[in-house]
Formats: C-alpha cells, sequence, structure tokens
C-alpha cells in the first residue's frame, strides 16, 4: 500500500512541476511566436511521470533489507541515469523537443524537477511520520 501511495503521490506532484514549467515556458516563450503545444503534450507528460514513479518505487524503495551508504549512493546514480533515459525517450517519442537546444531544456527541466521531487517526497514521508507519531503519542496519553 506504502508503494501504490508514493506511486501516485509523486505522479502528481512531479506531473504538477513539469506541468507548472512547461505553462511558464509557453506564456514567456512561446507566446511572443504564437507557437502551441500539441494536443496530447500534457497527457504524455502525466504518462511519462507515472512511468518514472513506477521505476522509481522499483529501484528505491525496497523494504526487504537495509541498505549500505555506497549502495544507496548507487542505487540513485543508477535512478537518475534510468529516469533520464525514461524522459528523453519520452521527448524524443512525443515530440517534447525537435532539437539539440530543445533536448538541453528538456534535461534542465529534468534536473529541476528531479530535485524538487527529492524534496518533495521528503516532505511528504516527514508528514507522515510526524501523523504517525502523533498518533501514538494520543494512544500513549490515553493509557
Amino acid at each position: 500500500m506504502k508503494k501504490i501511495k508514493v506511486i501516485i503521490g509523486q505522479t502528481m506532484m512531479v506531473s504538477f512541476m513539469v506541468l507548472c514549467a512547461v505553462s511558464i515556458y509557453g506564456l514567456f516563450v512561446m507566446r511572443k511566436y504564437e507557437w502551441a503545444f500539441d494536443w496530447y503534450i500534457p497527457g504524455s507528460i502525466v504518462v511519462a511521470s507515472f512511468a518514472c514513479s513506477v521505476v522509481t518505487c522499483l529501484l528505491l524503495y525496497n523494504d526487504g533489507y537495509a541498505q549500505s551508504r555506497l549502495s544507496f549512493v548507487v542505487r540513485t546514480i543508477l535512478h537518475f541515469i534510468l529516469l533520464y533515459g525514461i524522459i528523453m525517450a519520452f521527448g524524443h517519442v512525443c515530440y517534447w523537443y525537435r532539437s539539440l537546444r530543445g533536448g538541453i531544456f528538456v534535461s534542465i527541466i529534468y534536473v529541476v524537477v528531479y530535485f524538487g521531487a527529492w524534496i518533495g517526497t521528503s516532505i511528504m514521508f516527514r508528514h507522515d511520520e510526524k501523523v504517525i507519531s502523533d498518533a501514538l503519542d494520543s494512544v500513549r496519553d490515553k493509557e
């Protein structure tokens, strides 16, 4: 159940961040050239976010065993590279970029959203820990 919650939460969080970045780009850059997005772009962003969230759960959230610090660092680097490959593949197939300059722009958005997702996920986990801690404290107070 925890993995499903992480998948849904990260999909929503990452999709929101990317759609905000794309909207800002569209407002300030594309508007003056009268460019427009294709109809399927927002949906492809959500599907790409879902695919990345599934990979994240499979690669980083293994509750079965303890991880060493080195193992965590290697998994995180592998995670970064694998998700970058997924994003660039979706970008190529769905025409998020059509030139080297567009690919660089998608890469910059990816790095910003990647680190934003780490920060957002840590905030989510801290909130869940606080809720659990408060519930345990209220149970202890009743006893």
